[in-house]
């Protein structure tokens, strides 16, 4: 079974400081959870200022401790008030075998294997690329690491994060250059796309546009994946010329995890609901959300955990009051970024888990 951690420092202070305090609170986590490091699967790891902490970072424990699994790491700063936090996915299986580098790694439990990878470009790699040209690149070097383990985009890859410095600028060049991808991949709104978040972030090296992760998975059948839906909610990508699935479930040693995209204020025909309106347009997207798990046979209660992207950081009183009112128990983690949309003031992503009978 596949485990959710959010994880934000309890004592404040500089990046050092919060470090050390993530470092004892992530043994501390696995000792009161019976878990061992062999059980960390990904890390996403927020920061507050790439530039100036990813150096810091490498050179801690922390780091070390981290890369029992794989991990991603991306700027968007915690309206909480942190430097630094982390998003961990582990397994209660005590047997996991894992291969690859903490970029590129492939962990396998029973005939399950999952890919994951976090694709960063260098300074001369991204220097002459397009935010287009670089989506597609992310996209190639994915499809090589499947391609390498008998797998493909179109049946095996089914979450994507795409993190997009000036999303209002340059996000228009993700969605052409994943429609290309995609159309190569025979991936369309007559048989399936991928789940996905595509929002504002930023990676350590200016002149990088886009970074991305990507999760595939190896071991499951057609019948055990499904693409959720709730027309009468909130219309299909394809209407306004995107191509993602608005979420994702699948089955697995006997747990279904409903994986859901990047998910907005937005109505069956794909407008923006309540412009202008940070609570409203909460409530309205927690009642998307709602009724897309539905659609796969879940409902809130079994939503894991929410990573919230506020486009305005002076919303985040008004956001962080609404959850705690509404879902007091959900571990929620909010940061500024900007949606892919200006009008969406807010989106918000998250995994729900429901165990089969």
């Amino acid at each position: 079974m596949l485990i959710f951690k959010i994880i934000t420092p309890s004592l404040r202070g500089g990046l050092e400081e919060q470090l050390n305090t993530l470092s004892v609170q992530l043994i501390d986590m696995l000792e009161n959870d019976k878990l061992a490091l062999s059980q960390l699967l990904v890390t996403r790891i927020y920061l507050s200022d790439a530039a100036n902490q990813l150096g810091v970072l490498h050179q801690h424990p922390l780091w070390q401790q981290l890369t029992a699994g794989a991990i991603s790491v991306i700027e968007q700063p915690l309206l909480s008030g942190e430097k630094v936090a982390l998003h961990c996915v582990l397994t209660t299986d005590s047997l996991v075998e894992k291969n690859g580098t903490p970029e590129r790694m492939k962990m396998s439990i029973g005939s399950l294997k999952m890919l994951f990878q976090s694709v960063r470009f260098t300074e001369s790699e991204a220097r002459s690329l397009s935010s287009e040209e670089q989506t597609i690149e992310t996209f190639r070097r994915h499809q090589h690491f499947l391609k390498e383990e008998g797998l493909t985009l179109e049946a095996n890859c089914h979450r994507t994060w795409f993190y997009v410095r000036d999303v209002d600028r340059n996000y228009q060049g993700v969605v052409v250059g994943r429609n290309k991808v995609f159309a190569e991949e025979g991936l369309t709104g007559d048989t399936h796309y991928i789940a996905s978040t595509g929002i504002g972030g930023y990676p350590a090296d200016a002149e990088a546009i886009i970074c991305a992760d990507f999760f595939s998975v190896d071991g499951l059948q057609r019948k055990d994946v499904r693409y959720l839906q709730a027309l009468e909610y909130l219309n299909p990508t394809r209407e306004y010329g995107v191509a993602f699935e608005r979420a994702t479930s699948l089955d697995a040693n006997g747990q279904r995890y409903l994986m859901l995209s990047g998910t907005a204020s937005i109505d069956n025909k794909g407008k923006v609901v309540y412009e202008g309106d940070v609570r409203a347009q909460t409530e309205r997207l927690f009642l998307n959300i709602e009724k897309l798990l539905n659609n796969g046979e879940a409902s809130l209660s079994n939503l894991e955990y929410a990573i919230v992207y506020l486009r305005d950081i002076s919303d985040y009183s008004v956001v962080a009051a609404y959850l705690k009112e509404k879902y007091p128990h959900l571990p929620v983690l909010i940061v500024e970024a900007r949606v892919c949309r200006p009008g969406w003031l807010i989106e918000v992503e998250g995994v729900a888990r429901l165990e089969l009978s």
